[in-house]
């Protein structure tokens, strides 16, 4: 008896440590050096917060996988994270610069994705990361600055790459739904309102370029600092000028839910269309109330909280983040260029095999990745293509509508462009 089992634990042993050699993967990637991601973003926001809980959903994908393929060897992936708190109205551009470099010097990371929330941040912490040599697919911050940086001096800053869109495929976007407004309606006369910020100045003054070039009459473009908290007078303006649209760029949440309340109570009588997060986002109607119907908002870019039946990639998405979080994203914007972003990484890395930022650097300039946003390739200033025509050939947008459905619930319907449309836009009665 004894012998029997001592033969059949020399059996059990050999066995497992065929398994061993045979599937390194399955035997635990977690006990090798982590690949370290650094998250340095703004938590204020929910750009920031959702964009991290998508990263953190890639990372635990990949991870049960087995890691990341680097020189033959299976490694995990590890988050590191820092309040930037650039997000925040008042907070001094360098405060952010800080926590920027504190992460980098204390974690080490690897590389970085999300990072900067406002563009203001973005712009300065691209000497940073030069200095560092760190690759960083960022994901928030929207000014087209970025691009412009990379042009100048393409080798600095060859590290930093855009995943998601800029103020400038935002506004096409708009400006497309506006010609339908236009087009279709006869509107004819706006008033602008925008958060004095880098991305919100550019996004807003391209729709107000486009308006006076297709023959809108433009009441008002006003500027408001990111912790303004009465928009009354501008409000007041839009409806003494019999303004018919309204088009209102802002990201900080605590302004946003002030304009929407003061625009709701002023009965302001014209079309809200742009970007006013509490009105986008999914639970837009327990937070601001059902004064949100026939608001037109654009999300950035698709998949970021609104799942869309032509395109199963988005309901994948936002699913799995569902289930694991117990709820979609509350921002409606860049979510899915998070996620997107660690998978685009992870396969540059393995491609690479090598952890070298320069390394990096060259496959991640040849990546051809068909994610959630769409087919996402980068352009010589390392920012990610977007259409408004074919989700396999670019990234894409999408364009909503707040309407109610045949059970008088409101909902999120997309409207623009017409391949992803599920309705058309519908005018308040005041308006008919």
């Amino acid at each position: 008896m004894k012998r029997k089992a001592c033969r059949a634990g020399v059996v059990f042993l050999a066995l497992l440590a065929l398994i061993v050699a045979v599937s390194p993967m399955e035997a635990g990637a977690s006990s090798k050096e982590p690949i370290v991601l650094g998250v340095p973003t703004s938590l204020y926001t929910p750009f920031g917060r959702d964009g991290l809980k998508a990263v953190k959903l890639a990372v635990e994908e990949i991870n049960a996988g087995g890691g990341v393929l680097v020189g033959g060897q299976r490694r995990p992936l590890e988050v590191v994270v820092a309040d930037t708190r650039g997000g925040e109205p008042g907070t001094p551009v360098h405060d952010a610069l800080m926590a920027y470099e504190k992460l980098i010097t204390e974690k080490k990371p690897h590389a970085i994705v999300i990072g900067a929330f406002r563009s203001e941040v973005l712009i300065a912490s691209m000497d940073l990361v030069a200095k560092y040599r760190i690759p960083q697919l960022g994901t928030i911050a929207q000014t087209p600055r970025f691009q412009a940086k990379i042009k100048k001096d393409p080798e600095k800053y060859k590290y930093l790459f855009r995943v998601t869109t800029d103020a400038l495929v935002d506004a096409s976007y708009i400006n497309r739904t506006l010609d339908k407004l236009k087009n279709d309606f006869g509107m004819n006369r706006i008033y602008f309102i925008y958060q004095d910020t880098l991305w919100a100045k550019a996004f807003s003054g391209l729709m107000s370029k486009h308006c006076k070039a297709q023959g809108w009459t433009q009441l008002g473009f006003d500027g408001y600092a990111a912790g303004a908290t009465d928009f009354s007078p501008a409000l007041t303006n839009a409806k003494a000028g019999k303004a018919q649209v309204i088009g209102m760029v802002w990201d900080v949440p605590l302004g946003a839910g002030v304009f929407v309340k003061q625009y709701v109570a002023m009965k302001v009588p014209a079309l809200l269309i742009g970007f006013i997060p509490p009105m986008a986002s999914p639970m837009a109607v327990k937070t601001v109330g059902p004064e949100v119907e026939y608001s037109l908002s654009v999300e950035f870019p698709v998949g970021a909280s609104l799942p869309l039946k032509k395109l199963p990639k988005t309901v994948e998405f936002l699913n799995k983040f569902k289930q694991k979080y117990g709820s979609l994203p509350e921002a409606a914007a860049v979510n899915s260029s998070a996620y997107d972003a660690v998978f685009i990484l992870a396969e540059a890395i393995e491609r690479a095999g090598s952890l070298d930022p320069d390394k990096l650097v060259v496959e991640l300039e040849k990546t051809d990745y068909r994610g959630v946003s769409g087919r996402i390739r980068f352009n010589e200033q390392h920012v990610a293509v977007f259409g408004h025509e074919d989700p396999n050939e670019t990234g894409v947008c999408v364009v909503f509508q707040w309407q109610k459905g045949a059970d008088g619930t409101l909902r999120r319907v997309p409207v623009y462009p017409d391949f992803l449309a599920e309705g058309k836009i519908l005018l308040p009665p005041w308006m008919k």
